[in-house]
């Protein structure tokens, strides 16, 4: 049985990333507003503040009603034409860039606050109107008149940054940036906790502990941790999560380890704090950036796009993202105030991560020396970086296979020379006890 704050949890997160968050929030507020002006507006203490500045309040019923009706099809227009383009961005998305990104882009603050102004302002009109007496000069709300003017004004501004703002949200670089901005702000989150690796707390070899199997299907994205870390403590013990957050698991599948074995119903409790969606967002784990950006740099690299460029950016981007990941420990965990973690996550390996982001650029960037160029270069920077011996194995055993591809692809002098001109470069890297790479075979010209 779902536990309260197991429902409230999952909510909270479908919730926060929905369209209708801050709109819903907004025009809720302005439905205050517009109580409390109404509340006010007759009060003797008002009536006589209005009668000492006449500027901007309106006498006339049938004008007050003519602005508020003007207002509100005007701001109308406004909402339908902003959200079109919205629309439009998010068609043009999916196909130059990733369906990935889109619910990123659809939960966009700015967006949402825009949108919440729009249907805030509609809806203060609408109920101020209904306060209008036919005739009746002396039930005039020129306050609520003179502050809807206010929201017009506030949404003429608002429409001119939403178009400013709608033309950067198209630009492949933008969405790069903001991809980029959140996935670092997650590694530095990482790195500042437990889970850097000088710093990563002692965990026991839990290959022996008792493994409980995943009762659903889905993309394991979120965990409820505080609920997670309330049961490990109230039980006395510890857990280890199997799976990978963004990876597809299914029912029977191992989902996590326990230190000793728990009743039926603990169990039950344990894996209802397990949240499966599907919409990936780089604000909620740093893989999910990266693959994002790598998932663009393929898309540009495709036959029908074809801009090496924005793949050579993605590579240099993810190059210092994975850098940050050279000081972070295979395993995660969550921190409790005043006792050692008792749950801990299993990270993507290097090896894995480096064949899940750069490996799909090496595989459609193959025949484009500037690419491969690119992930030689990326290789030799991540190789100056403090790294363990099983990391720069790892680095070396990629580089490796990009070496191998440019030996398959490129068959031009001049690009297999660029090529060894790089392996050069990144065997200078090499510590004495590492293999070098050998360079590619360049056949003699004829004399």
């Amino acid at each position: 049985m779902a536990v309260p704050s197991n429902i409230l949890f999952r909510a909270y997160q479908r919730i926060i990333h929905s369209l209708a968050f801050y709109p819903t929030l907004i025009a809720i507020g302005f439905f205050l507003l517009c109580l409390l002006t109404m509340a006010i507006e007759y009060q003797p203490w008002m009536m006589a503040l209005k009668g000492h500045f006449d500027l901007g309040l309106v006498r006339n019923a049938d004008n007050a009603r003519l602005i508020l009706g003007t207002l509100v099809a005007g701001i109308l227009s406004l909402m339908v034409f902003s959200f079109s383009m919205v629309m439009v961005v998010l068609n043009n998305a999916a196909a130059s860039l990733s369906p990935r990104v889109i619910p990123g882009l659809i939960s966009s603050k700015g967006h949402q606050k825009t949108l919440g102004i729009y249907l805030g302002s509609i809806l203060y009109a609408l109920l101020l109107i209904t306060t209008i007496e036919q005739g009746n000069s002396d039930r005039v709300p020129s306050l609520g008149v003179l502050i809807t003017l206010v929201q017009g004004i506030t949404c003429l501004g608002l429409f001119v940054h939403f178009i400013r703002s709608i033309s950067q949200s198209i630009q492949v670089e933008h969405i790069l940036s903001n991809l980029y901005n959140a996935s670092l702000a997650k590694l530095d989150a990482c790195s500042g906790g437990p889970a850097s690796r000088d710093a990563a707390p002692q965990w026991p070899d839990d290959s022996g502990w008792v493994t409980v199997n995943a009762q659903r299907n889905g993309y394991l994205k979120e965990l409820n941790v505080k609920e997670v870390n309330t049961l490990l403590r109230r039980h006395q013990v510890r857990m280890t999560v199997l799976a990978h957050r963004g990876f597809f698991v299914s029912e029977g599948h191992p989902l996590f380890r326990l230190e000793r074995p728990l009743d039926e119903d603990v169990c039950q409790q344990l894996l209802d704090c397990f949240d499966f969606f599907i919409e990936e967002y780089a604000s909620s784990h740093y893989f999910f950036g990266c693959r994002q950006m790598s998932e663009i740099a393929v898309k540009a690299l495709s036959p029908g796009i074809n801009d090496p460029g924005t793949a050579i950016k993605t590579v240099d981007l993810l190059s210092v993202l994975l850098s940050r990941r050279l000081a972070l420990s295979e395993r995660d965990f969550a921190s409790l105030p005043d006792e050692p973690p008792r749950l801990c996550y299993q990270e993507l390996s290097l090896d894995q991560l480096l064949l899940q982001l750069l490996g799909p650029i090496r595989a459609y960037g193959a025949a484009d020396v500037s690419v491969l160029v690119s992930l030689l270069q990326a290789f030799k920077n991540l190789l100056y970086r403090p790294a363990s011996t099983q990391q720069r194995a790892d680095l070396l055993r990629h580089a490796r296979s990009v070496r191998d591809t440019a030996g398959r692809h490129l068959t031009e002098r001049r690009e297999r020379e660029e090529i060894n001109d790089f392996i050069a470069r990144l065997n200078r890297t090499l510590q004495d006890s590492e293999q070098p790479l050998a360079p590619l075979q360049i056949a003699t010209e004829a004399p």
